[in-house]
């Protein structure tokens, strides 16, 4: 008996053309004859070879798993199996149903060789992603699905009642345009359910599962007190901060502290601070250390908004900075729309205005028009999160504004020492000057 061994090493390299046809070698000898083991991704074509040697030239021909026999033949694209004239047995679109036990058999006159090769086929793991998305009834629902890839995959949606639909589908009530998006019109109740996307190309496919709920009723979420409060707590006494929104679904409460920590639900309630039930937070024993701005946000599958972190005052004249903080996955894109309806949609430069790369806006040589709410918008797959900032801008105290200042004459005096008359200029210079206050908020 003897060890089997591969021959050529235990490690091969192919280097073959893109869409072409790929032959592996695979030959063993030992004591008993070994067996041969494949392990293929599925839908690939496979091809085992299997030569005899002897004199007279042995006939070669293969038994499948089911016990099917097949002899030479010409390959057929009808035929998923088939073998060539030089033994060599052919597998198209292979999938884990083929794995098994192929024999080949090679056999003369003077008798006969078999030789097992043992498939396995493994399962191609697609690249899955699920998403949750609502829709309301009786509403017009669009649900994108954008793939790449080379070559430009194909789209297919896979519907609820496992009905196959592949772009482009124009249909009554549902279509799948060219892009991949899916529409459904006048939504119903029963179209709760999971709608499948499916990009397919030659390099395998992709999956994305959408978890559709249909609801009555659609709300983005809005607080019921949208105005920012202060409030005065005594150290040591448990402080409770009010923040309560309605909407539909129910909106989730969140809560950032003044050092940026962020309470929410499924926060660690071992700290000083907690989350009630109805959006409140708690404070327990509370230190002179906590003092400061507490937002508050809330958010469901419509959106998400914040209470406006106040009045921004601006000089007129001087740069006007606006800072909108963002963050979810995918990373959110951010716009703002000034008080005159334009919107920056991409970090630029547009006259007095600046749009920088972190979502700060920036207002230079500011005047009396730039006044009013500026909405921050920020944007991914997920949903749409919005704050106004009202911003008001304050103008210059009176000034002196003509050219050079005028000589004032002053009443003439005799210099003791010269004796001379003397005349003096003033010069009067206006300045503004504003006193700043600080405030802490407890929204």
């Amino acid at each position: 008996m003897s060890r089997p061994k591969i021959i050529g090493g235990n490690i091969a390299s192919f280097t073959v053309l893109s869409n072409s046809d790929a032959f592996l070698p695979c030959e063993a000898v030992g004591n008993p004859l070994p067996v041969t083991t494949w392990k293929p991704s599925a839908r690939q074509n496979l091809w085992l070879p299997c030569t005899g040697q002897g004199s007279p030239q042995p006939a070669i021909h293969w038994v499948l798993q089911d016990g099917t026999m097949v002899r030479s033949n010409r390959p057929a694209r009808e035929s998923k199996i088939s073998m060539y004239e030089n033994g060599t047995l052919h597998i198209q679109d292979v999938t884990p149903a083929d794995s098994g036990k192929y024999e080949c058999i090679a056999t003369s006159s003077t008798g006969s060789e078999r030789r097992v090769v043992t498939l396995t086929v493994q399962k191609q793991e697609a690249n899955r992603t699920v998403i949750k998305d609502v829709a309301a009834k009786y509403s017009r629902k669009l649900i994108d699905c954008k793939a790449e890839g080379d070559p430009t995959p194909s789209i297919t949606w896979i519907m609820p009642d496992n009905i196959f639909l592949r772009a482009p589908y124009f249909g009554s009530r549902v279509n799948v345009h060219h892009n991949g998006t899916l529409e459904i019109r006048n939504v119903r109740p029963s179209d709760t359910a999971e709608f499948i996307c499916m990009a397919r190309n030659d390099g395998g496919e992709a999956v994305m599962v959408v978890q559709l709920e249909v609801t009555s009723m659609l709300r983005r979420p809005i607080f019921r007190n949208p105005y920012n409060e202060r409030i005065v707590s005594r150290i040591g006494k448990t402080t409770i901060l009010n923040c309560s929104a309605d909407g539909h679904p129910m909106p989730e409460i969140i809560w950032a502290l003044p050092n940026g920590t962020r309470i929410t639900a499924e926060s660690d309630h071992s700290s000083r601070h907690h989350l009630g039930s109805d959006g409140t937070l708690i404070i327990y024993n509370p230190q002179k250390e906590d003092s400061g701005k507490y937002r508050c946000g809330a958010k469901n599958l419509m959106g998400y908004i914040e209470k406006p972190k106040g009045v921004i005052r601006s000089a007129s004249g001087d740069p006007l900075f606006l800072h909108c903080l963002s963050d979810g996955s995918p990373r959110p894109m951010i716009y703002w729309t000034i008080p005159g309806g334009h919107t920056f949609t991409r970090p630029q430069v547009l006259g007095r205005y600046q749009l920088f790369e972190n979502g700060t806006l920036v207002v230079q040589d500011t005047t009396l028009h730039d006044r009013g709410n500026y909405i921050c918008r920020a944007r991914n797959n997920a949903g749409v999160a919005v704050v106004t900032v009202p911003v008001v801008i304050i103008a210059y105290p009176p000034r002196i504004t003509t050219g050079p200042p005028p000589s004032v004459q002053t009443p003439l005096w005799r210099d003791s020492e010269t004796s001379t008359d003397t005349q003096s200029d003033v010069r009067c210079v206006g300045k503004r000057h504003f006193k700043r206050k600080n405030f802490f908020f407890f929204p």
